[in-house]
């Protein structure tokens, strides 16, 4: 692989060589007259010369030359265009130089040198995107027999994985088009790719467009979603698959490496439960609260959230001391001015667990008290 990247990169030094030269020529040509140019033919030799000492390697500084343009991208392109500037500005530095010494006769448009500029970055930037354009045609054209995928979902993971198989000649998959319920994104393109109809318009779709696959493309779809789509696609025999859920993507990427078959855990997604803050901070706030098991995962995360609500005061029960004592020191440290109580007890113990009732009166109990193994 390394010595097809210094081949290639050879290549485009070489090319470079030459657009710097066409360059050159170009901001001359554009700036005179035909008939000037023979006047001005060694100022043109100089600055060809100049352009290539000063160039290549501001070039090579910038790492144009340590890089597989087939993955070029927006930040390649402000790369690009800091790497020009930098070497037409030395260049033209350079040339204003020998022109106030006297050493280009009989001198030279000034106009030319930001002429150069213009053309080096069409240039240069153009053919680097043009190696990019080629790759991917090449991993088209070289697959063999493609297969078409529908998308369903056009936001972000959407477009990644849209993104994605453009790029990747492992699975053969051509997306043509996407399905969303956005109306905002009806009738637009996400990398070529259109978005030519709602998700509900699924079947309608399969009987009008050659689709293959359909991916599911929705990290927090719904079952509902799901199973609709999982039906229609067996009873038609194409094959669905599914971005793994957003739980599953935390750490991790969307690529076409982690499309999968749609499993029974997908269909029994549930819609999210729409919390009443209302409700709460009445239930809640300026109550005395008991939570017992408070020194376990489960019971100390509830208490950091009835924490928020700005209870009268947060009774900390459990019978382990050093997982009370260090419950009571996170939710402290966040909430300085709550009022605390942590209680030493075992649940099962009748009269510790009336003694404490009385002592604290509690009005809200959450009850989270019990074996790992339960």
């Amino acid at each position: 692989m390394s010595s097809r990247t210094h081949i290639r990169n050879r290549f485009v030094l070489i090319g470079d060589i030459a657009l710097i030269i066409v360059s050159v020529l170009g901001s001359f040509a554009l700036r005179l007259d035909v008939s000037q140019l023979p006047f001005y033919f060694p100022a043109v030799l100089i600055m060809c010369a100049v352009a290539l000492i000063v160039k290549i390697p501001t070039y090579y500084f910038f790492g144009l030359y340590r890089r597989l343009w087939m993955y070029a991208s927006t930040n390649e392109l402000r790369l690009i265009t800091i790497a020009v500037t930098t070497a037409s500005v030395l260049t033209s530095g350079l040339m204003l130089l020998l022109i106030a010494f006297d050493l280009i006769k009989p001198g030279m448009p000034r106009s030319a040198l930001g002429i150069d500029w213009l053309i080096s970055l069409i240039l240069i930037g153009g053919s680097r995107f043009a190696l990019r354009i080629l790759a991917e045609q090449n991993n088209n054209l070289s697959n063999g027999k493609t297969r078409h995928a529908l998308i369903l979902g056009a936001g972000d993971a959407g477009a990644l994985v849209v993104r994605e198989l453009q790029k990747s000649s492992q699975l053969n998959l051509i997306p043509i088009g996407f399905l969303d319920d956005d109306p905002a994104k009806q009738n637009h393109q996400i990398y070529g790719v259109s978005v030519i109809g709602k998700i509900e318009q699924l079947e309608k779709t399969l009987d009008t467009k050659q689709v293959d696959e359909v991916i599911i493309a929705i990290p927090s779809a719904p079952g509902r979603i799901i199973r609709l789509v999982n039906d229609v696609c067996r009873r038609r025999g194409i094959t669905s698959r599914i971005i793994p859920g957003i739980y599953e993507l935390i750490g991790g990427k969307v690529s076409v490496n982690r499309l999968r078959e749609v499993d029974i855990t997908d269909l029994l997604r549930r819609e999210p439960v729409k919390i009443d803050d209302q409700l709460i901070g009445s239930i809640l706030t300026n109550k005395r609260i008991l939570v017992t098991g408070a020194g376990g995962s489960i019971g100390s995360e509830i208490c950091r959230q009835v924490a928020r609500w700005n209870p009268s005061q947060l009774i900390l029960l459990g019978h382990g001391e050093n997982s009370i004592f260090e419950s009571f020191m996170e939710i402290k440290e966040d909430f300085a001015s709550l009022t605390i109580h942590p209680v030493i007890a075992d649940v099962r113990d009748k009269n510790r667990i009336e003694e404490i009732f009385k002592t604290y009166q509690p009005e809200v109990v959450f009850h989270a008290a019990a074996h790992k193994h339960v």
